[in-house]
């Protein structure tokens, strides 16, 4: 049995802005890549009709050639949260050349025709695979699309060779220091009694007395330092292909 690595695949097929205005979602939240112990394999997706006026009559996802229709089990496909009647080898089979959209894979032939219409689909498989990318084929009035992939069940083994690249990573923060004082609580003392007299207080006396008082700060600022890696989109070189094996001077 396969262990359930998984491939780069991507989790939306989009097709908004094409003659089928239609995205299929793999349904991470309600599949099961990574069966336990009495379970079964689960993929699911959410099928949405994003506009009209062309609507989705069927679609094919191009999963591994070696599922067969006996492998299939619990599959359920729900229209607009309407459970639809599902006959495996009818309206839900493998198919190894769809006519309208040439592709070869597990068929559903359930549609949507309004804008905001959704397919919710599940399907269990008897023995599990390896995940990867899948073609997603749409058929929808005269129009065919069959250039995006979803994640699903794909054939074969996966074999990854793993790198760790580091690089050397200069940082400067700006730090502004802004120092600051406060004033206590002011005491009061009195300096003997107080003095009654029929003289008046001088005219030119001031109103406040004024003093400075200059304190030096040792202000210390705990700085740390980190980087966070941020992968961007992996750029494929494709060199030869033979039946020898790999050449790394290449």
């Amino acid at each position: 049995m396969p262990t359930n690595k998984q491939l780069a695949c991507e989790t939306v097929a989009d097709y908004s802005n094409s003659s089928i205005p239609v995205t299929v979602e793999y349904d991470e939240n309600n599949s099961i890549p990574t069966p336990g112990p009495g379970e079964l394999q689960k993929f699911c997706y959410i099928v949405t009709q994003v506009d009209e006026p062309t609507g989705l009559s069927h679609w094919v996802l191009g999963v591994c050639s070696d599922i067969t229709e006996n492998d299939l089990s619990e599959v359920t496909v729900f229209i607009n949260d309407v459970e639809q009647n599902v006959t495996i080898g009818e309206n839900v089979e493998i198919t190894t050349d769809d006519p309208t959209t040439g592709c070869a894979g597990l068929k559903f032939d359930f549609g949507l025709e309004n804008s905001g219409d959704v397919m919710k689909v599940c399907f269990e498989i008897a023995v599990s695979h390896q995940i990867g990318p899948n073609v997603v084929c749409l058929k929808g009035g005269q129009f065919v699309e069959n250039t995006e992939t979803v994640c699903g069940p794909v054939c074969g083994t996966i074999e990854s060779c793993e790198t760790t690249v580091y690089q050397n990573v200069g940082v400067c923060v700006p730090m502004t220091v802004t120092p600051f004082a406060v004033v206590g609580a002011i005491d009061v003392t009195c300096c003997g009694a107080a003095t009654v007299s029929d003289t008046p207080c001088p005219d030119s006396g001031s109103t406040n007395c004024t003093f400075y008082v200059s304190q030096n700060l040792c202000v210390e600022v705990p700085v740390s330092f980190g980087a966070v890696g941020d992968p961007g989109t992996a750029i494929v070189s494709c060199g030869g292909v033979n039946q020898e094996g790999c050449d790394c001077g290449e």
